[in-house]
């Protein structure tokens, strides 16, 4: 009982913590050519939004060091074909005091970008962005998972 009592107050604590992620980061998920053709490539824009005094990780760093970086995961389609890595654009840098190595970040906005090759048209681009936003008050630190679908 007391096992079961323990898990519904953690997966309450996950649940509270999802909410407010979705008020800290808010996402935008876009195509920079919406009247692409078979064989043009194209690129899908993630951009967010973020709460003042919170950052979020960027894309272009290693997680063996303390911070997780935010991930993008596509689901695979016969209509498109990914070329490359997500690129983070412009995100700021600075070094982990505790870690003692650098990472990535953005405050206020940040956006990555994913190069696809269209197969056809008419394709659907479905997927998961997954990362930890932070306090820059008080260190709190809260992951978030969000799924978008994009044409």
């Amino acid at each position: 009982m007391i096992t079961r009592l323990l898990l519904f107050f953690v997966l309450i604590s996950f649940t509270l913590h999802a909410q407010e992620a979705e008020d800290i980061a808010k996402w935008n998920v876009s195509v920079s050519n919406k009247n692409a053709k078979a064989g043009d490539e194209v690129e899908l824009i993630f951009s967010a939004s973020i709460e003042k005094n919170w950052k979020l990780y960027s894309s272009d760093f290693k997680n063996d060091i303390g911070p997780l970086p935010t991930e993008f995961k596509i689901d695979t389609a016969d209509s498109f074909r990914i070329v490359g890595d997500v690129n983070a654009v412009n995100p700021k840098k600075t070094v982990d005091p505790t870690w003692e190595v650098a990472y990535t970040y953005f405050q206020d906005k940040g956006e990555f970008r994913q190069k696809i090759k269209v197969n056809n048209t008419g394709y659907v681009v479905k997927g998961t962005i997954k990362g930890l936003l932070c306090s820059n008050v008080d260190g709190l630190c809260i992951p978030f998972q969000e799924s978008f679908q994009v044409n």
